[in-house]
C-alpha cells in the first residue's frame, strides 16, 4: 500500500517541480514552483487533498509556493439539545426583560409574561439571523460549524447575544469575507425591518431631564426617526415601541461585532480585504475604543475583552496566496459601510 507522502508527492509533481519536503508543525510540507497556472494548480492539489481527507495550506515562499498537508479534525456531532435549550431559556429571559422594560412586574401574574413577546421575538430573531448567516455560509465554503447558542442574560436586554462556533478551518479569502460579513449583512437587515416596524408604533415624547437611560443615535438611526418624526422640536424625544429598541440594540450588536480587530466579525473581513496589515488597524481600533471611555463606560469593559479575549491576531485561512474577488471586495465595502451607518460613540446615556 502506498504511504501517504508518496501519495501525495506523486499528484503534486503533475502541476509542480518539487524542489523539497519537509515536516513542519505535524504538517507535510512540499516547496516548489508551479508548472501550471496558480488557480488550476490550487483547485486539482484541493481536490486531491479532500479525496485523503487532508486540509492543504498555501503561502507564496518568495518566488515559491509551499503546500502544506495535515489530516483534516474528525468531525464530532455537536449536542443539539444544548442549543435547543439554551434557546427556550433565552426567550423566557427576553420575554421578563421586555416586559420589565414596559414597567411591569413580569411574574405577578404570569399572563404579564406576554407582554414582553414583541421585543422578545424581535431581538430573537435578530439574533437568530445573525447567527445563521454565518452558519448557512460556513456550511456553503464546508466549514464545520454548530448551529447558533444563545446566551441568556439576567438584566434589561435578557441576552448576552449569541454565537456559533467554527470547529474546522477556513480555506480561503473569499470563504472569510463570505463567513465573516454574512451575519452582520442579515442581522442588520432585519434589525432595519424591526427598526422600520417599531417606529411606525412609536410616540414622542416631552424629555424632563429625569428619563433615566437615553439611547445614543447612530447615522441612520437619525435619518429613519426623521422619516417617522421629521418636525421634533427641542425638548422632545422618541419613545420607542420594543420592537424598535430590539432594532436598536441589533444595529449596536452589529457595530461591535464589526469592529475591526481581532476575531470579531469585522477582524475576518479586514484580514480578508488588507491581510497581515490588519494588526495596525486593530491597534488603532483599539485605542478609539479606549478613548471613547468618557463617552461610555461600557467601553472600558469592550477594550478589556479587545486586550484579553478578542486580541489582536487572526488565524490565517488555508490558502493564503488566492486574491479576492471584486465580488467580495464589494461585500467587505458594504460590510464596512453598514458599520459607519450603525456605530454609537456614546450608545447609553444616563
Amino acid at each position: 500500500m502506498e504511504s501517504l507522502p508518496f501519495q501525495i508527492e506523486s499528484f503534486l509533481k503533475e502541476v509542480m517541480d518539487i524542489k523539497y519536503s519537509k515536516m513542519e508543525h505535524f504538517s507535510l510540507v512540499w516547496e516548489g514552483t508551479l508548472r501550471i497556472p496558480e488557480k488550476d494548480a490550487l483547485a486539482y492539489i484541493t481536490e486531491k487533498a479532500d479525496s485523503l481527507n487532508l486540509n492543504v495550506g498555501f503561502k507564496s515562499k518568495e518566488a515559491d509556493i509551499s503546500v502544506a498537508f495535515r489530516p483534516k479534525p474528525e468531525k464530532r456531532e455537536s449536542k443539539k439539545w444544548i442549543n435547543v435549550l439554551l434557546l427556550i431559556i433565552t426567550f423566557l429571559t427576553t420575554l421578563m426583560a421586555g416586559a420589565l422594560q414596559q414597567g411591569i412586574n413580569p411574574v405577578a401574574p404570569i399572563t404579564n409574561l406576554f407582554k414582553g413577546l414583541p421585543f422578545s421575538l424581535s431581538i430573537m430573531i435578530i439574533l437568530g439571523s445573525h447567527e445563521l448567516g454565518h452558519y448557512l455560509m460556513a456550511i456553503k465554503n464546508n466549514v464545520d460549524a454548530t448551529l447558533p447558542y444563545f446566551i441568556p442574560a439576567p438584566h434589561m436586554l435578557g441576552t448576552f447575544g449569541a454565537v456559533i462556533k467554527m470547529k474546522s478551518p477556513i480555506r480561503d479569502k473569499n470563504a472569510l469575507i463570505e463567513i465573516g460579513a454574512a451575519g452582520p449583512i442579515v442581522g442588520f437587515i432585519f434589525s432595519t425591518i424591526a427598526i422600520l416596524i417599531g417606529l411606525s408604533l412609536s410616540k414622542v415624547a416631552t424629555i424632563s431631564g429625569n428619563e433615566g437611560i437615553i439611547l445614543g443615535d447612530s447615522i441612520l438611526i437619525k435619518l429613519l426617526t426623521k422619516l417617522y418624526f421629521a418636525d421634533l422640536t427641542e425638548g422632545k424625544d422618541v419613545l420607542l415601541n420594543p420592537i424598535a429598541f430590539a432594532g436598536w440594540i441589533g444595529y449596536f450588536i452589529t457595530a461591535i461585532n464589526l469592529l475591526p480587530v481581532g476575531q470579531l466579525d469585522g477582524g475576518h473581513i479586514l484580514y480578508a480585504l488588507v491581510g497581515e496589515k490588519n494588526r495596525i488597524i486593530g491597534y488603532v481600533t483599539f485605542g478609539i475604543v479606549i478613548l471613547l471611555t468618557p463617552l461610555w463606560i461600557g467601553w472600558a469593559f469592550w477594550a478589556m475583552m479587545i486586550f484579553l479575549v478578542i486580541k489582536f491576531k487572526h488565524p490565517p485561512p488555508l490558502d493564503r496566496i488566492s486574491q479576492l474577488s471584486n465580488k467580495h471586495k464589494i461585500i467587505g465595502i458594504i460590510s464596512l459601510i453598514i458599520f459607519l451607518l450603525t456605530f454609537v460613540p456614546a450608545p447609553f446615556q444616563i
